[in-house]
């Protein structure tokens, strides 16, 4: 299985080599940068990026013309709407349509959103991707499983094999799904890693605990969760089955790789200051938080010519910190329209619900917590059994939201999925009461 490893990552880097080396020249460069991020050679090559995307904006892309001469930190933040609502006026007169490639996200934890991206910039995120799976251990041409809501992909099939994919649908993890993607685990024998959607693997470790599994024996080294929160049960979970490193990444459709835990660190989340410049800005204000501060996460994405995104307003909210004089994302909680408040009108982190909840992970197999009011909160479980800590729950959602917190709980069926395959455990539908 090696050899066959070994053939496939030959292959893929001499398919590079024969179209010019550019996947091979963003990945060095990458490794360059991301070895001391702010060294005085890397700082001077983001600023240098930087100042060349914007002259390219401000004399190519409609929206950007006004802004000749005016410094980065006084640039409007952007947001998708406003990019919805004038999308011609994104779009770099520089490129013709058929050099470009499509993006497109769901629309499930939004509204959905398509833009364009050149080859160069498709080159820069394919190195980004490689650079952070090998950072867990994952080598181009390693058995690499991918689960993930597959509806209609366009990666061809002789590239998916190339790459040594296989694709597994989450779109309903029943036991006997479970039970069947084990077995299939247990037979390859070819050392492998996982990218996951993070509810779906908390899935997978619910179906090992309720049936007692032990000695799972599928030869994995590392598992990356995306698009979701990554509960500590599901870390702790995957670690004791699995024996293999988890590790949280921050990414979006729309730019790529934002940001990736450190298998020896998890705590904190490594931005990619190769390819983006990443802001934490008010909640309220178009200004700078302070360090430690909650705010909005704010991506400027370096190499996207086609459609820039300059200071682009994500939607997410995250707090960023200096460890070892390196900024860091040590929270990402996901969407803004999911925030949570308390019954006095505070904001509070979406992260407290979790703990709670994983007390009784044994018992219920999804569950999801939402804000219908201003101190209304309803807490849905889907469990196959008759939940008898009721009274219990509510006194500890108490101690954290107010004594005065109306706190609901209904059993349900199921827990349906977003169009992404994700669901959200944490949602909000009051928020327009905070605006």
């Amino acid at each position: 299985m090696r050899i066959a490893s070994t053939i496939r990552n030959v292959g893929f880097w001499t398919i590079d080599t024969i179209k010019g080396g550019n996947i091979k020249k963003h990945y060095q460069d990458i490794l360059h940068v991301m070895d001391d991020p702010f060294s005085k050679k890397s700082t001077e090559n983001r600023n240098n990026l930087l100042d060349k995307l914007l002259e390219h904006s401000t004399k190519t892309v409609p929206f950007y013309s006004p802004y000749k001469q005016v410094n980065f930190k006084k640039l409007p933040i952007i947001s998708k709407d406003l990019i919805l609502n004038n999308f011609d006026d994104f779009k770099s007169n520089k490129f013709k349509a058929n050099e470009l490639h499509k993006v497109s996200t769901s629309g499930s934890t939004g509204i959905p959103f398509l833009l364009f991206i050149d080859q160069n910039k498709r080159n820069r995120n394919i190195a980004d991707t490689l650079f952070f799976f090998k950072k867990v251990g994952y080598n181009i041409g390693d058995r690499l499983y991918y689960f993930r809501l597959w509806n209609g992909e366009r990666k061809s099939e002789l590239r998916r094999i190339l790459q040594n994919i296989v694709k597994v649908n989450i779109s309903k993890m029943t036991d006997d799904f479970v039970k069947d993607l084990l077995n299939e685990l247990r037979k390859d024998h070819s050392s492998k890693c996982v990218i996951a959607i993070a509810s779906s693997l908390e899935t997978l470790c619910k179906y090992i605990d309720k049936n007692n599994l032990k000695n799972i024996n599928v030869n994995i080294k590392s598992f990356i969760a995306n698009s979701e929160a990554l509960s500590d049960y599901t870390k702790e979970s995957i670690e004791k089955h699995f024996n293999a490193t988890i590790v949280s990444r921050y990414s979006n459709e729309e730019q790529g790789i934002i940001a990736q835990q450190k298998p020896d660190n998890n705590n904190y989340f490594q931005i990619n200051w190769a390819s983006y410049f990443v802001e934490i800005i008010h909640m309220d204000e178009d200004i700078p938080t302070k360090l430690g501060e909650m705010g909005r996460i704010v991506v400027t994405d370096l190499f996207n010519y086609s459609m820039p995104l300059i200071r682009y307003d994500t939607g997410d909210i995250g707090v960023m910190e200096l460890i070892n004089n390196e900024p860091v994302l040590t929270k990402v909680e996901g969407r803004k329209m999911d925030l949570i408040y308390d019954a006095t009108g505070d904001l509070i982190s979406s992260y407290s619900v979790y703990p709670v909840m994983d007390e009784y992970n044994h018992l219920i197999k999804q569950y999801q917590f939402i804000q219908i009011g201003k101190k209304e909160y309803l807490i849905k479980l889907n469990i196959d059994q008759e939940f008898t800590h009721k009274e219990k729950l509510i006194k500890k959602f108490k101690d954290i939201l107010g004594s005065d917190a109306e706190i609901t709980i209904e059993l349900v069926n199921e827990i349906p999925e977003l169009s992404s395959g994700k669901r959200k455990k944490v949602m909000n539908t009051s928020i327009q009461n905070y605006a």
